[in-house]
């Protein structure tokens, strides 16, 4: 896999998401978290016996199905560079100034928004809006 992509729109992307700041990465991670709607099992006894939880879950089901359908829909019309894409645009998130926070909701909340963006013409409206939220809300608007 490269640095760059052959999308201007994903490559500015991928560079403001290397830019992003530690203020903007606990942003990002909040917003992400609260749309994700996350549950936390109720500790009980049997749980502590097992070890305890085993983390959260996502309960934000139109969050969930978007990503699942962004994704499959890429992986079928051989979108490989968005897909690719996005992962960068987490990397680079982990070298910006986001390592100085919980950066996991930004990382996640920016992986989203480029997958979204590479494939706008395969996701509904919706799908990308909720996918792009996060980082309209922190970031301002998405790259084309």
């Amino acid at each position: 896999m490269s640095d760059h992509t052959s999308n201007p729109g994903l490559q500015a992307m991928i560079e403001r998401a290397g830019r992003i700041t530690a203020d903007e990465a606990e942003s990002l991670d909040v917003v992400w978290k609260a749309d994700e709607a996350i549950l936390l099992p109720e500790p009980s006894a049997s749980l502590a016996i097992q070890g305890g939880a085993d983390g959260r879950m996502v309960t934000n089901a139109d969050l969930v199905a978007a990503w699942q359908h962004a994704l499959e829909a890429a992986g079928a019309a051989g979108r490989v560079e968005e897909i690719e894409a996005a992962q960068e645009a987490g990397r680079a998130v982990r070298h910006s100034d986001a390592r100085l926070r919980d950066r996991a909701g930004a990382e996640e909340a920016v992986r989203s928004a480029v997958l979204a963006t590479g494939v706008r013409d395969l996701v509904s409206d919706d799908e990308y809006a909720t996918l792009t939220a996060a980082w309209r809300k922190v970031l301002g608007d998405v790259s084309r």
